[in-house]
């Protein structure tokens, strides 16, 4: 019974010490509770991609779990540090590590019951805000989150847990420190690391490694393998550099006769003193603060892109597919034209294009005037592979590309991308060997307008024929070298392709029927429900990268104010003691703010330095989605720097003014 009373006084009287505790749980289990309501929600299922959308965010609750037993752990150490010399004196006291073990546990679990009543409310509240987001987000028209009772038992579950290994902790440092070390334990901080001059030496070689294999990556598939690869390096090198590198420079520079300047003296000694208990920290924040880039750039750049995707794809608002139709391109459009007019509909900009797509090519070795295709498959990681799609001169001018060259059948136009600086087709092809067949090149178009084209991850070209014999001519040799041990062989198709008002969208699909029938080598498709699809496909992606980036950046404001009160508690002193050497309080108070700014906006710098060593593996990263708009993606990233650097500044000004209360009383 006292221990229950001892533990309810604690809370209440030192509520100062335990808020910013409680202000870690009960953030961490909002976040949680967010990704559990929303993917164990009934609602999710009404909605276009809810199913992609609650395993996206059952893989998203695992790495929240994670993230916040670490933050968790770090909270209730530093709890257990500022009321270490309260625990001592009760020892001291008679009171015994026994009882003081229990009053521990009680406090953590009315901590446990108060995270999960005020979480709880919290939490509804703010997932039915996220929620309205996403739903906005997709296009989607069913706004009422449905909470499920087991997301609150789940997340109560997954907290009782927490704090199980927290009451761990707390025994474990209770029962190991003498009372003489509990009452110690607030002032005497961290041992200083040791310069080590091998684990600087490996910061930087693990960092350098790190940047390198990001910088070097050439393909977006060998960028997802190698990103963990690169991630892990920067994570291990960023900690080394702050433990061991910082250190090792600050102690160098005390060696140089510059350091007996009074400035230098002061700044060095005491930055060296507060790296003591900031290495760590400062490693965490830079972690977070770089890993909130990642996340909201990928998203970001994700869902912005999505339209341009789409619109590539979908040159008009409608297109008409077909396979191995006895209908030409200009019977086919001709059908079209007529479907329309009999059933009263308005249709603009038609047109048909022939086309054989999705062809992966082998380059071989060769000059740099020559196309040579192997006969082997190609792998898309390898820079010699190439997507190539196949269509007509008279394809091209028919969806408004006028002017081009005049050809024969052994002449080509192309056009497309490679791994050349500029991304384009080296100007100097001359010649095309396409298996067994030698093209002329007449020309390399550097524009085609209105093409619709498939995403490729690798280089993709363009061969333009003189007519559609030239072209099954092509294929043919094609399919009799790369698919004639594969049982089946591509074929040609035609695209027709045409804009219609959105309210004539059922009167079409009516119309298509009727003039069809149930023909499987047609279909009819519009942009707008692409991108509907599209969106619906990568919300629940984009989604998650928005929560776990918000997770990320509030885990990195939790650290800086634990951060701020324990610099406050160590600075007071340092006034003190400074000012008993004669330096003035306006001196002593401009020294400690310089370095105090300095420690916190260290891994703001780190952290943008990481990114640019990333960039280019972040950007082939998006372009797995199909993003090729790099202006965009750079765009995005300069964007969401700019802001990540005022929400930081916003979060040192307010913390700054703990640290500036504790250190003026």
């Amino acid at each position: 019974m006292l221990s229950f009373k001892l533990a309810t006084r604690n809370l209440k009287k030192g509520f100062k010490s335990f808020a910013p505790f409680l202000m870690a749980c009960i953030t961490m289990f909002v976040m949680i509770f967010v990704t559990a309501s929303i993917a164990l929600s009934p609602s999710i299922d009404k909605l276009r991609g809810g199913a992609a959308l609650s395993e996206v965010m059952s893989f998203a609750l695992v790495v929240l779990a994670i993230f916040s037993v670490l933050i968790l752990i770090y909270s209730y150490r530093f709890l257990q540090l500022q009321r270490s010399r309260e625990f001592g004196l009760y020892d001291i006291l008679g009171f015994g590590k026994t009882r003081i073990a229990g009053v521990a546990f009680l406090e953590l679990l009315l901590s446990y019951l108060i995270t999960v009543v005020v979480g709880s409310i919290c939490g509804i509240a703010f997932s039915k805000f996220l929620y309205l987001i996403f739903v906005n987000m997709i296009g989607g028209n069913y706004f009422n989150l449905e909470i499920n009772p087991s997301s609150i038992l789940l997340v109560a579950a997954l907290y009782l847990i927490f704090f199980i290994i927290l009451m761990f902790i707390g025994m474990w440092i209770i029962w190991r420190s003498s009372s003489l070390d509990l009452l110690r334990e607030e002032s005497k901080g961290e041992k200083e690391p040791k310069a080590n001059i091998f684990l600087a030496g490996l910061a930087v070689i693990l960092l350098a490694i790190g940047y390198y294999i990001a910088l070097s990556v050439d393909n977006p598939i060998s960028a997802l393998t190698n990103f963990f690869i690169a991630v892990l390096l920067v994570i291990f090198g960023t900690y080394f550099f702050y433990v061991s590198f910082t250190v090792w420079y600050l102690k160098r520079k005390k060696k140089r006769a510059s350091y007996y300047k009074p400035h230098n003296f002061i700044t060095t000694s005491s930055m060296l003193y507060r790296m003591k208990a900031n290495a760590v920290g400062l490693g965490n924040i830079t972690i977070l603060l770089s890993m909130t880039i990642v996340t909201v750039v990928v998203s970001l750049g994700v869902f912005i892109g999505t339209e341009n995707v789409v619109q590539t794809q979908y040159p008009r608002e409608a297109q008409i597919f077909s396979v191995d139709t006895k209908e030409t391109p200009d019977q086919l459009r001709q059908t079209t034209q007529k479907m329309a007019t009999d059933h009263g509909i308005k249709i603009s900009h038609l047109s048909s294009i022939y086309m054989a797509s999705s062809l992966s090519a082998q380059r071989k070795a060769s000059s740099n005037d020559q196309f040579i295709t192997s006969n082997d498959v190609g792998s898309m990681i390898d820079k010699n592979n190439y997507t190539v799609t196949l269509t007509t001169r008279d394809s091209l001018e028919a969806i408004g590309n006028k002017d081009l060259p005049a050809l024969d059948d052994q002449e080509i136009l192309l056009t497309g991308s490679s791994a050349s600086k500029d991304g384009s087709l080296a100007t100097g092809l001359k010649t095309v060997h396409w298996y067994g067949k030698d093209y002329q090149v007449k020309d390399i178009l550097k524009d085609v307008k209105n093409f619709p084209e498939d995403v490729s991850l690798t280089n993709s070209m363009m061969i333009i024929f003189a007519n559609n014999q030239a072209l099954e001519k092509a294929l043919d040799n094609y399919n009799n070298v790369i698919n004639k041990d594969q049982g089946y062989s591509q074929s040609p198709m035609t695209l027709t392709l045409f804009d219609l008002p959105a309210a004539d969208k059922k009167a079409m699909n009516k119309a298509f029927k009727q003039t069809f029938g149930a023909d499987n080598n047609l279909s009819l498709s519009y942009r707008s429900e692409a991108l509907q699809d599209q969106r619906a496909q990568i919300g629940g992606f984009v989604f998650v990268g928005f929560v776990l980036g918000m997770s990320f950046i509030l885990g990195a404001a939790l650290i800086i104010y634990y951060k701020q009160l324990s610099e406050g508690a160590q600075d007071k002193r340092s006034f003190k003691i400074l000012q008993e050497v004669g330096l003035s309080k306006d001196e002593v108070q401009k020294t400690i703010k310089s370095q105090v700014r300095m420690i916190f906006f260290l891994p703001l710098v780190i952290t943008i330095l990481h990114y640019a060593g990333a960039y280019l593996m972040i950007e082939k990263i998006v372009m797995l989605f199909g993003i090729t708009n790099r202006s965009l993606i750079f765009m995005i990233g300069l964007a969401t720097i700019a802001l990540l650097a005022a929400i930081y500044y916003l979060i040192y000004k307010a913390t700054s003014r703990v640290y500036y209360h504790i250190v003026e009383r």
